[in-house]
């Protein structure tokens, strides 16, 4: 008899598949074989591809935020720990599972898409949170603004195979420590 397949490993190997092939090319037999699972097997645990965004984006999430410093005691080591986090996952991975979903899913995957904003909304918070507590001018604004520098950076991964966009984003969202109190 086989050993059941823990949820958190088909998780982690549906996000691979998503940051892989995206949404449209991420398939639930893929899935099921890379897990080890019949495709029946796993559609008793997860009904549909667009049920596993959620849990994908949830994991996600939590591996960026889990034990972060506390910006109360240290905010500006929670925005270096972040950032990097953030930034390392794109070097190792060469995309955001996040934004890789964000393109393929529509308004006939209305759970899916509603994840992903989610996703993003919270990461964002995130790093609200962050700033607010270093009295950084506008922290909603420049959290957006970083957020969107990092995940843009992405394209040129992706495309050109150019680390050099998320290094120049990485140092300026860093160089936010030394702005405190004052708008970007």
């Amino acid at each position: 008899m086989r050993e059941p397949v823990p949820i958190h490993r088909i998780v982690v190997e549906a996000r691979e598949l998503f940051r892989e092939y995206g949404y449209e090319g991420a398939s639930m037999r893929d899935l099921a074989d890379r897990v080890g699972l019949r495709p029946q097997s796993l559609y008793t645990r997860f009904s549909s591809k667009e049920s596993l965004v959620r849990e994908v984006l949830a994991l996600t999430l939590d591996d960026t935020l889990a034990g972060l410093p506390d910006p109360a005691t240290d905010w500006r080591a929670a925005w270096r720990t972040l950032i990097e986090r953030i930034a390392g996952t794109f070097e190792a991975r060469g995309r955001c599972v996040g934004l890789h979903l964000a393109y393929g899913v529509t308004a006939q995957t209305p759970d899916a898409r509603d994840a992903v904003r989610a996703f993003f909304a919270r990461l964002r918070d995130a790093m609200v949170g962050i700033l607010e507590a270093g009295t950084i001018s506008e922290p909603a604004s420049v959290a957006a603004d970083t957020l969107a520098q990092l995940e843009g950076a992405t394209l040129w991964i992706t495309t050109e195979g150019d680390m050099e966009p998320l290094r120049h984003a990485v140092e300026r969202a860093l160089r936010i420590g030394d702005q405190e109190g004052r708008p970007m």
